[in-house]
């Protein structure tokens, strides 16, 4: 490689890559990426924007990765260089704003998967711009004589790109996010992390009077703001005095009126279904209502308890009728629900505080009709080498996609 082009390619590389994995981790996550882009929007007045802000975590996710692949097989590669520099110069100027004013906590540029302080992600904007820049001046003059079948192969590349990305924002949005960053993902060990979190701390819940617009603070053991008519939420604020490795996993807990039971659901020897509502006055949806019901006549059963958890104000009497049962329901913060599952409604299954499974409620498996005979562990464990499979077969199928369509171009070069 002749010495002055070994910039530009080295540049196209970890532009490239940095593009595909900032694409990546915030298309299998469009619940986060959307919940960021909502903080940005508010911050910056533009909160007529927040309807779209889903529709727009998928766009930008499928944008950054397709740009990415564009530029790692160099398909549309001058196209592909100017609007990576474009993107780099306007949230190079963006994150500068959030270093000096600090409106947004973090930049979420690399969503749960990497964390970086507004000053940190300046920085790696600044260099990273410095590499769009060699790469763009390295192929702004390269010419390629008019070839319509290159065109027609490149535009159909350009489109799989850009399916491929939109698919796996979209069926992470209707599903759960393809691979979980969060720190309730499928595994986690939640008394382990609550050991090991340390320090002395207080959890204040900041909401806003929709009277009045005045914000006003809670004690996590004040139930003034279960009134929603009233109170907005707004945000959580945690104080500890020793603030060393504190995980986020570390704000775990469900109360009501009576206090706070985290502690007995996780010390429970019996797995523990946890059905996830945002908001149990709106309902639910006709297959989701059956399955959930589907779920509370397995776990009664076997003998596994069953509770809900809710943002919304509890029920009289703190019990939720599904199907012929009532199921407790209890109240934790918004944030930590959100963390837990990035679905409206769901489920989550913990043993001794240990999470076994996720699931969106379309998702949910038919354990009474499927799985009536078998321990929930035995369930989980089959469903768990089912997606295994599938998930197998869906590599192989993209693997072989990408692989055809690189290697028609490449032949189409020739």
């Amino acid at each position: 490689m002749k010495k002055h082009a070994l910039w530009p390619a080295l540049s196209r590389w970890i532009v490239a890559l940095v593009f595909i994995f900032s694409g990546f981790v915030k298309g299998v996550d469009p619940w986060g990426t959307a919940i960021k882009l909502g903080e940005y929007l508010r911050a910056f007045s533009m909160d007529w924007l927040v309807g779209a802000q889903f529709a727009l975590s998928i766009l930008l996710s499928a944008t950054e990765m397709t740009i990415g692949l564009c530029l790692l097989f160099r398909v549309r590669e001058r196209g592909a260089a100017r609007l990576a520099l474009l993107f780099m110069g306007f949230f190079t100027v963006l994150t500068l704003v959030l270093a000096l004013w600090n409106p947004v906590a973090d930049c979420g540029c690399f969503g749960d998967a990497v964390k970086l302080t507004n000053w940190q992600t300046f920085y790696k904007n600044v260099l990273l711009s410095a590499f769009a820049l060699l790469l763009w001046r390295g192929v702004r003059h390269e010419r390629h004589g008019h070839d319509r079948q290159r065109s027609i192969v490149e535009n159909s590349m350009v489109f799989f790109f850009l399916l491929f990305s939109s698919g796996i924002g979209i069926y992470s949005m209707r599903h759960l996010p393809l691979v979980d960053f969060l720190p309730f993902k499928v595994g986690a060990n939640i008394p382990a992390q609550l050991a090991s979190a340390g320090g002395d701390v207080t959890t204040t819940l900041v909401y806003r009077d929709r009277l009045s617009g005045e914000l006003r603070e809670f004690a996590l053991q004040d139930t003034s703001w279960y009134d929603t008519l009233r109170w907005e939420y707004v945000d959580t604020r945690i104080e500890e005095r020793m603030p060393s490795r504190r995980p986020a996993i570390a704000d775990f807990s469900v109360f009501d009126s009576d206090g706070d039971h985290a502690t007995a659901l996780l010390a429970s020897p019996r797995e523990v279904f946890l059905i996830v509502m945002t908001r149990t006055e709106d309902g639910l949806r006709d297959g989701c209502r059956e399955r959930m019901e589907e779920v509370v006549r397995y776990a009664a059963h076997h003998g596994y308890p069953a509770v809900c958890v809710t943002t919304s104000p509890l029920p009289e009497g703190g019990l939720i009728a599904l199907g012929e049962r009532g199921v407790p329901v209890y109240n934790i913060d918004p944030t930590t629900l959100k963390t837990m599952i990035r679905a409206r409604t769901g489920l989550v299954l913990l043993k001794e505080g240990i999470v076994l499974g996720k699931w969106n409620c379309r998702d949910i498996p038919r354990f009474d009709s499927l799985y009536g005979d078998r321990t929930v562990l035995e369930a989980v464990v089959e469903r768990g080498a089912e997606n295994g499979r599938a998930w197998l077969l869906g590599t192989l199928l993209v693997a072989l996609a990408l692989a055809y369509v690189v290697f028609t171009a490449h032949r189409r070069k020739r």
